[in-house]
Parts: structure tokens; C-alpha cells; sequence
């Protein structure tokens, strides 16, 4: 398959190259664009975007192929510094987090190498990339000797049904191929069981969990249950769908020690709140804001700009909510100089709020599970002052070490670094709030919980996955 023939499309060739629209769309030339005109042309767009993604694929799985040989690594050794250097370089190409760039690779492989007549269907625009992702996530786990029988019998459907069917009657094929491996299929998702926070526009958010199906079915038919009793009560106003969204909140609520309401305004406090595990969150809120004078939007960590109103209520909720306050005024550069190697309390809260995340291009790891490290090691003269500390997780603070990647931090201490990677290109990485740095008097950052432990700039010889 590596003879990718990368030649033009058919459609490049076609009548429609040379329209000349008007403003409205509606006339090419001295011509009325008819329906058909319109979905010729859709039809055209359709497969040059497929075909577009199919040659981008293959372009990158090329690319694995030589760095491999070029530097011996392999995907089967995803924790090698070579593989990772490579991977966070396909990352900061394509704009995407490493994960993402993880799964891109492992598509585009199995695509070429594993599920061939599926690349040929989807090169050729008989398919979408999506019917085409649907046939290899769902082929995984069947025997090598059984894929040609796989596609065989899954392909003739994907040019038919829509993704969401198509994906079912695939699953049947699998598990009418491979019935033994289901259980162990299962076994393995189940350890992936995880929950979720997907940011939403307008201060609201998606939160969720993988679990198993028979958990997931129970839990909303729960929430389905307790919603369907409130709606029927006297008084109550609330749509369906908005009392289950307040019984699911009540319900997680309810074990931090509050009780649910029927007119689903805030949560009522219980005895048991004093034994409720509290979130630890934290609230950015700007001085004048806090007091009413402002309306400057607050920041609530993990999700974003929020408005004053609800900045203020959280600044003077109970504990749970971490309360910062930042000073108008631009404020003067902490610095502690060559003497201090260990960073001290109030620089290492000011970093957490100015970095958010670690600071390798793309990575979104929460600053306080990450390392401060110095830009300019401290063997090297390096100073712990704000303009040369910044987060990096532990693989990317291994990844640092290595020496594959460089970094430079801009010496304004305003936390923008520059990355050159291994092939020479340079990535900038902005900070995720523009605050000034804490100054050596005066209580910039109040009532933060703040880190104790922070590793040296040595990564360890063990770093976990990232």
C-alpha cells in the first residue's frame, strides 16, 4: 500500500472549475443554476473532501514509516522518547492534542496496513471517513485471518446506511465472527470507565460518565424515575427535560450532603453536609468585581470566563470554592534569584493560575498534577523567578530532558514559551490568563489551597502516561 497513487481526482477535471458566481449563488456565468447545478456540485465537494482525507492519511502513515526508519522507533513502543517526540510533533502539526494524534496514527495504520479494501473504498469517495472509522473500531479484536471476511460482509452496507446503523450492524458482524472475544472486549472497555466535563457556551457544561450499559441504562432510568414523579406535582413548571437535569445535579448533590427541591432552585443543606466530600475549585474573581464595582467577567477553573454575578455568589459561598482575588493594578516581578532553588508558596500559586495547564504545545493536563519546571535548568544559572518557571507534566518534562525539544520562555515574564522541536519548528505556547506576578508584600492570592510537593527538574526515571 505504500505505492499511494496521489494523482488528481476525477472530479478536478470536471465542467464546474470555472463557474463564476454572483454574490447570491444563484448564476455561474450567463447560466440559471438549477437544484441539480447545486447538487452536482455538493456531490463534487463531498468527494473531494473524502479523497482529500484519504491521501492526508496516507501522507501520515508515510510519514510514520520513515521516521521510523529513520530513528528506529515504532509504534509498538509507544513510551519511547522517539515515538513521543514523534507523536508530539504529528500533535503540534495538525493543531491537536497528543491523544488525538495517538488515535490519528493508529487509524491511519490499521486504514493501510490491516482493513485495505476499507482504504480503497474510502480513497475512491465510496465511503465517508467516518463509515471508515466505524469499520476499523469495530473490526478490533478479530483475527487477522478473519478481516478479509469482516469487510466482505460489513463494506456493501457502509455506502448505504447512515453511520449510527451502520455501526450497529457492524458490532453484529463482529460478534458473530469472534463471539469468544466479547467477554474479554468487555472486561477491557470496563477498565476505561471514566467520567467526563465537556465545557458548554453560556456558563453551562456537559458532565458524564463511560460506564457499562446495564449501569448507564439503571442510572437514567433513576433520573428518568425520580423526574416523572416531580413533573406531576402541584405547582411544578419545569419541563421534563429540565427536571432530570436537576435531578441528576441533585442526586450528586445530595451525597456532598444537600437534598433535591422540587422547584429546582439551589440545593437545601443536610446534617450530612459535614461529612460530604466538597469540591476544591478554583474561583479567579478581580477585586473590584467582588466588591460591586465592576462587572469584569470571573474565571472558574476547568471551564472558563463566567459572569460577575455568579463570580461574586461563588467568592462568597462556604468552602468548596477557592476564592482568589487578583489586584487591579499591574504589580512588580517576584523574583527569588540563584539563592532559592525550591519554589516559593506564593510564586508556585501565582504559576498555577498564570500556566492553568502544562505548557507543552497542546497539552491540556491540569497545572496542579504538573512539575514546575526551570526553563534555564538552575545547574545552569537558571533563576526561580516567574520568567523562567513554567508547568510541564511529568512525559513532557521528560520529553524536555531529552533534549529533543527545546524551550525558551519570553524574559518580560509574561509566560510565553517558544518550542523548537526535533525537525526544527517552533511552536509558541501563551499562558492561560494574563495576571500580574505577586509581588514580595502585600497578599496578592488569598485563601488558596496550594501544593506542598514539587519535583525537581531531574523527570523521573518512571514518568506515567500523558
Amino acid at each position: 500500500m505504500d505505492s499511494f497513487d496521489a494523482r488528481e481526482p476525477e472530479w478536478f477535471d470536471v465542467a464546474f472549475e470555472d463557474r463564476d458566481w454572483d454574490d447570491t449563488g444563484a448564476r455561474y456565468g450567463e447560466v440559471e443554476a438549477s437544484s441539480d447545478h447545486f447538487a452536482v456540485w455538493l456531490e463534487e465537494q463531498r468527494v473531494r473532501r473524502t479523497t482529500h482525507a484519504a491521501e492526508e492519511l496516507a501522507t501520515l502513515d508515510r510519514f510514520r514509516l520513515r521516521m521510523e526508519q529513520e530513528t528506529g522507533a515504532t509504534w509498538t513502543d509507544p513510551d519511547s522518547l522517539e515515538w513521543r517526540s514523534f507523536r508530539a510533533e504529528v500533535a503540534a502539526l495538525l493543531q491537536i492534542h497528543e491523544r488525538s494524534a495517538e488515535s490519528l496514527l493508529e487509524f491511519a495504520r490499521l486504514l493501510r496496513h490491516r482493513f485495505i479494501r476499507t482504504f480503497e473504498a474510502f480513497r475512491g469517495a465510496d465511503v465517508s471517513e467516518r463509515h471508515a472509522r466505524i469499520v476499523v473500531e469495530e473490526g478490533a479484536g478479530i483475527p487477522d485471518q478473519q478481516v478479509a471476511e469482516y469487510e466482505a460482509r460489513v463494506l456493501p452496507f457502509a455506502v448505504q446506511l447512515v453511520p449510527s446503523r451502520l455501526e450497529k450492524l457492524a458490532r453484529k458482524v463482529r460478534a458473530s465472527l469472534a463471539p469468544e472475544a466479547m467477554t474479554d472486549r468487555h472486561r477491557e472497555a470496563v477498565s476505561a470507565r471514566r467520567v467526563a466535563l465537556d465545557p458548554a457556551a453560556d456558563g453551562m457544561a456537559w458532565y458524564g460518565a463511560l460506564l457499562t450499559a446495564q449501569d448507564a441504562i439503571g442510572a437514567a432510568a433513576v433520573v428518568t424515575g425520580n423526574a416523572k414523579q416531580l413533573l406531576h406535582q402541584p405547582g411544578e413548571k419545569r419541563a421534563l427535560a429540565q427536571i432530570e437535569a436537576d435531578v441528576f445535579r441533585d442526586l450528586f448533590l445530595d451525597g456532598m450532603g444537600v437534598r433535591a427541591t422540587l422547584e429546582g432552585g439551589g440545593p437545601v443543606a443536610t446534617p450530612s453536609a459535614q461529612r460530604g466530600v466538597r469540591p476544591e475549585v478554583y474561583v479567579h474573581v478581580p477585586v473590584l468585581t467582588a466588591m460591586g464595582k465592576t462587572e469584569e467577567p470571573g474565571e472558574l477553573e476547568g471551564y472558563g470566563p463566567i459572569d460577575a454575578q455568579t463570580a461574586r455568589e461563588l467568592a462568597g459561598t462556604a468552602s468548596g470554592w477557592i476564592r482568589l482575588l487578583t489586584e487591579p493594578e499591574t504589580a512588580t516581578v517576584l523574583s527569588f534569584g540563584q539563592k532559592v532553588y525550591k519554589v516559593p508558596a506564593a510564586l508556585r500559586r501565582y504559576l498555577v493560575v498564570r500556566d492553568e495547564v502544562c505548557r507543552f504545545v497542546g497539552c491540556t493536563r491540569a497545572a496542579k498534577y504538573c512539575d514546575v519546571d526551570h526553563t534555564v535548568p538552575w545547574v545552569e544559572d537558571g533563576e526561580t523567578i516567574a520568567s523562567n518557571l513554567a508547568h510541564l507534566c511529568r512525559g513532557h518534562h521528560r520529553l524536555k530532558g531529552s533534549a529533543r525539544w527545546r524551550v525558551a520562555q519570553d524574559p518580560g515574564g509574561a509566560g510565553v514559551l517558544t518550542w523548537t522541536s526535533w525537525t526544527g519548528r517552533r511552536y509558541t505556547s501563551q499562558p492561560a490568563v494574563t495576571l500580574p506576578p505577586p509581588r514580595v508584600r502585600g497578599p496578592v492570592l488569598t485563601k488558596l489551597l496550594a501544593q506542598t510537593a514539587w519535583a525537581d527538574d531531574a523527570p523521573p526515571v518512571s514518568a506515567p502516561p500523558f
